[in-house]
């Protein structure tokens, strides 16, 4: 190809681009078939990128082409620090702000996450924004709690931001361990594996430790407050683990508060199984507080684990008796290399499903019971967080079916920089669909980015059909500049 109306060396390097990043995708672009669900169309390359720009679109290439190489995926915090230590921070935020960051984070201000909303609005998506702080055990400071109270105030006026962007109904995700130590929702975790306590039980104290910590002096110790200590008390709990669970619980109750008053839905994240157990009693607390009317809190349940459609009936039962209305964010999950790991070490067996068809057909269980109930309960919550075609349009057609397309009940989510192709249908065809929108400053998002990549390598791996579509769309825009 002879592109007549640009000098040389720009033609050189189109066909540069061409062989590296287009002509390996075309093929697989070209014996693509179209969904079977007819409402769905996940191959034109047209519709899914019209609001992306061709620079947008050639970086998503170079972006989703390079994270797709395992052997950068698991060492792109070494090689960023490296690149850190070798250029300065300054340098090293000149090269990465306008690629990696600004494939996969909405911005680290006010300012650039409205941009980021006004862009998501102008093509039909909605905004799910996910700040970065997290903890894994052992990395708290036990003595210093000032960390969590910082990470509230960061995620409250994150929440703000969020509300001032115009989005209808912002999703906010977070983790627990953003507001109390890691090792304690282990320890809650362990207390509940062990059967020290059912979920109920635990559930029904911790809403009672959080409620009268929340009425009363968060400046004082627990030991001051009688009733915090008869009405919430944890047994196994140290006295410095029983305050720093009750400020926690407060920290949450805090962020729920601001929720309902902004018009926010929050969405728990689930982590590791030696901590789930016990973010999902902080999560039903939350649910039991706030869902009263409409579900305001979500939890996230994790497909490939074994045990997942069991563990979303019992949760969703509990909240139900207690007259509340259930919210989940339903993901396949992404620990599963470390979870096989850490099982094998230990001599036990393995939490998660033998292969990925088995967590597709788990997934696929725990969406249409979701879709049943809120079919039932349009107060409920459903968020199908998925990048895999059949399970989107099977979810499609059962909400279609059900009526519930427009709700806003159901809802479909993606990750923020890739899986368009699954978005745009979903969105021109009448879904509601979020985006996960990672949110903070280059050097806190690093790390952050790092963990996600390593942990979600089977989706970024398996982006090929999406740099396919992307290299079909850019190189038929290139055609047109012949």
């Amino acid at each position: 190809m002879t592109v007549l109306s640009v000098p040389r060396r720009i033609n050189q390097t189109w066909h540069l681009c061409n062989k590296v990043f287009l002509q390996p995708y075309l093929r697989i672009f070209c014996t693509s078939v179209l969904s079977n669900n007819p409402t769905l169309n996940f191959e034109n390359h047209r519709d899914v990128f019209k609001f992306k720009s061709s620079w947008e679109i050639f970086r998503a290439l170079m972006v989703l082409r390079i994270c797709s190489v395992n052997v950068f995926v698991d060492n792109s915090l070494r090689i960023m620090r490296q690149a850190s230590s070798l250029m300065g921070t300054r340098g090293l935020s000149m090269v990465l702000k306008p690629t990696f960051y600004g494939q996969f984070v909405g911005g680290d201000s006010e300012e650039e996450l409205r941009h980021t909303a006004h862009k998501l609005t102008s093509a039909g998506l909605r905004l799910m924004v996910c700040p970065v702080q997290e903890e894994d055990a052992g990395e708290a400071d036990q003595l210093n709690e000032e960390k969590y109270d910082r990470n509230l105030a960061y995620i409250m006026e994150t929440g703000s931001i969020m509300a001032r962007t115009g989005t209808e109904i912002p999703n906010l995700q977070f983790k627990v361990t953003a507001f109390m130590p890691a090792d304690l929702v282990v320890k809650l975790s362990v207390l509940l594996s062990r059967g020290t306590y059912s979920m109920e039980a635990l559930v029904s104290r911790l809403s009672a430790a959080m409620n009268v910590g929340y009425e009363t002096d968060t400046r004082k110790e627990v030991n001051d407050i009688t009733s915090c200590v008869t009405e919430g008390q944890i047994n196994d709990l140290s006295a410095q683990e029983t305050s720093q669970l009750r400020r926690g619980l407060i920290r949450v109750k805090t962020l729920g508060v601001m929720a309902r008053k902004l018009g926010l839905n929050l969405l728990v994240d689930a982590e590791y199984t030696y901590m789930n157990p016990g973010i999902s009693a902080v999560a039903l607390t939350m649910m039991q507080e706030f869902n009263t009317t409409s579900a305001i809190v979500s939890n996230t349940y994790q497909c490939y684990l074994k045990d997942a459609y069991e563990s979303i009936q019992k949760d969703k039962s509990l909240i139900l008796t207690r007259k509340g209305h259930f919210g989940a964010k339903i993901v396949r999950g992404a620990y599963m290399e470390k979870e096989r790991k850490m099982a094998k070490e230990q001599g036990r067996p393995s939490p998660v499903c033998q292969s990925y068809e088995d967590t597709n057909t788990k997934y696929d269980q725990v969406i249409a019971h979701m879709i049943e109930y809120i079919s039932q309960d349009p107060a409920g919550y459903l968020v199908v967080a998925s990048h895999n075609e059949t399970s989107v349009s099977r979810a499609s057609e059962m909400i279609t079916q059900k009526g519930l397309k427009t709700t806003g009940s159901v809802v479909f989510g993606q990750i923020y920089g890739m899986g368009e192709q699954i978005s745009m249908p979903l969105a021109n065809s009448g879904h509601i669909v979020y985006k996960s929108v990672p949110y903070g400053p280059l050097l806190e998002v690093l790390p952050y980015l790092s963990r996600r990549a390593a942990e979600n390598r089977v989706v970024l791996s398996g982006a090929r059909k999406e740099r396919a579509l992307l290299s079909a769309e850019l190189r038929r825009r290139m055609n047109i500049l012949d």
